[in-house]
């Protein structure tokens, strides 16, 4: 989409980025198209709230989430600067309009075009999640139309920094969150599942399934109406129709649709249903994200009839993470878990100002733990060792209904631990004190 131009109060640099124009701005800031000194055309997010050190390190796992995840799917980050008076991201210009003003300008996609659309959006979500991040913005407007097919975009960064001025926890956009947002559930993998339905609906139809009138109206439509899915063609419709299911359990996994679009065959579905129910196996997890990256990108050859001009392998980020689609981690530094952090933790996180109860177990030399929240108990997983091991970094992994996130722990005192954590790639924070029993 062609930038606006600069208005006045506008920098005219950040850091070593030559702004050049406006591309949009929303509750979180202002995005630019700017120039790298290598010439190189960038997105640059001027963030709102950045001077408040909490939020400055809530970003810092954001970016974290984010570079986590494939980038055939979404913009990468290369670059960012949290600790200056005006903080910025930078990230893979994407030249294409968003489907929000795609089909506002054109109208709805037909046929083949909306086909792609769906697959490709359905692959790059399930991708995400693979990675331990769950959106809860999914909408027309964070998905851009590119040269080598669709992005998603704004995940994480994007909440953190409307969190600041947001009057309640409910986060989203209202035509296009799920029931259970609405009454208070932070958002999930399914809510995002709900979400993007919504969004295919759109872009198939022009309007959103529930409607985009009054906040009230559109409210109350999603959680006692029935979508309205005229106009969207069929097999697409009873797919959607199942993914817009009041109960979240009763929608198919992003890694479920995905097979679904593409016709692989029941026997997967119900091979990938049983894993779900049960639990994931955290080596079988990394082989689906790595199969959904693979996969999309062989199926934009053979949809669009040429080469994936951005594959994987030639668009890894330059920060040294892994980005196969699986929650993946830096190098453990050490030998594991230790001894010090060795034994059952409990004690309350708080979220929101409302308590939870939470056990964490860990094994002194060991890469793995056990994380009990509620009605989940999850793998957690060591991802490094700072200020000679009296600071953990660790990833809870996703399990069903249950999110994952980051979490870091420091030893304050021989029996007691801070706890901070983040929920998924949202901007959803813990924090707390755990005692060893």
């Amino acid at each position: 989409m062609p930038a606006g131009p600069l208005e006045p109060g506008d920098p005219p640099v950040l850091g070593t980025f030559e702004l050049v124009g406006r591309l949009g701005e929303g509750g979180q800031g202002i995005v630019y198209e700017a120039r790298a000194s290598s010439g190189e055309r960038v997105a640059v997010k001027l963030l709102r709230g950045g001077a408040d050190p909490a939020i400055r390190r809530r970003l810092a796992r954001e970016l974290e989430s984010a570079r986590r995840v494939a980038p055939f799917c979404t913009a990468r980050v290369l670059h960012a600067e949290l600790d200056v008076a005006a903080p910025f991201v930078v990230s893979e210009f994407i030249d294409g309009p968003s489907l929000h003003d795609r089909v506002r300008d054109r109208g709805p996609l037909r046929e083949g075009e909306l086909e792609r659309l769906a697959v490709n959006t359905a692959a790059a979500l399930a991708a995400i999640h693979s990675a331990g991040v769950v959106h809860r913005d999914f909408k027309p407007a964070n998905v851009l139309l590119g040269p080598d097919g669709p992005r998603v975009v704004d995940f994480g960064i994007a909440q953190l920094a409307d969190a600041a001025t947001m009057p309640t926890s409910i986060s989203g956009t209202p035509p296009y969150m799920a029931p259970e947002q609405l009454r208070g559930v932070h958002g999930s993998t399914a809510a995002d599942v709900f979400s993007w339905a919504a969004t295919m609906v759109y872009a198939a139809t022009g309007e959103p399934p529930f409607g985009n009138d009054t906040v009230a109206a559109v409210f109350s439509r999603i959680i006692n109406s029935a979508p309205r899915l005229d106009g969207v063609p069929s097999p697409l419709r009873e797919t959607l129709a199942r993914c817009l299911a009041k109960d979240p359990e009763a929608r198919p996994t992003a890694h479920e649709l995905w097979v679904m679009l593409i016709g692989v065959g029941p026997q997967t579905a119900v091979l990938t249903e049983k894993r779900r129910r049960n639990g994931p196996n955290p080596a079988a997890a990394v082989g689906v994200g790595l199969a959904v990256a693979v996969t999309a990108a062989i199926l934009w050859t053979t949809v669009n009839g040429g080469p994936e001009t951005g594959s994987p392998e030639t668009r890894t980020p330059e920060t040294g993470a892994q980005t196969t689609g699986a929650q993946t981690t830096g190098a453990v530094q050490g030998d594991g878990i230790p001894a010090s952090f060795a034994g059952t933790w409990t004690g309350d996180i708080v979220r929101n100002a409302v308590p939870t109860p939470v056990t964490l177990t860990l094994e002194g030399g060991a890469q793995n733990g056990t994380w009990r929240r509620e009605d989940c108990e999850q793998d957690v997983r060591l991802r490094s060792t700072r200020q000679n091991g009296q600071i953990l970094e660790m990833s809870i992994v996703q399990l069903g209904q249950c999110v994952g996130g980051d979490v870091t722990l420091t030893l304050t005192e021989p029996a007691a631990l801070r706890f901070e954590g983040q929920e998924g790639g949202s901007s959803v924070l813990y924090e707390g004190t755990l005692t060893k029993g």
